[in-house]
């Protein structure tokens, strides 16, 4: 890969990838990107309800991190959108992962009705 920058993104993404699937959501995979209409870069039937952006980035923008999120949410017709942001010398357990409180209020909501 040529670009330096797209290649610590794809190296951010498999790491994620790997560790959900540690994790016990085996199915998730990465998807390429499809321009205007991108749905995330993590998916699979486990985590069909969420739209996920890898981030891997020297500095870490809060607010265009959550839109981003939210824009991939709905452009794959899901759920919720997060971004899992790499933190420097840290491993992905060790990650942030970024939503906005109309979204974690929902999932609270979701998770006190079951």
């Amino acid at each position: 890969m040529s670009n330096p920058n797209k290649a610590k993104g794809t190296r951010w993404e498999v790491a994620v990838r790997n560790y959900l699937r540690a994790s016990g959501f085996e199915d998730v995979f990465r998807l390429a990107q499809t321009g205007v209409d991108d749905e995330g870069d993590l998916h699979g039937h486990d985590i069909k309800d969420w739209a996920i952006e890898c981030r891997d980035r020297k500095s870490i923008s809060l607010a265009e991190n959550v839109e981003d999120a939210k824009s991939r949410a709905k452009a794959k017709g899901c759920k919720y959108g997060i971004a899992f942001i790499k933190r420097r010398t840290k491993s992905v357990e060790d990650a942030y992962v970024l939503m906005d409180a109309e979204t974690w209020v929902r999932i609270l909501k979701e998770l006190s009705e079951k």
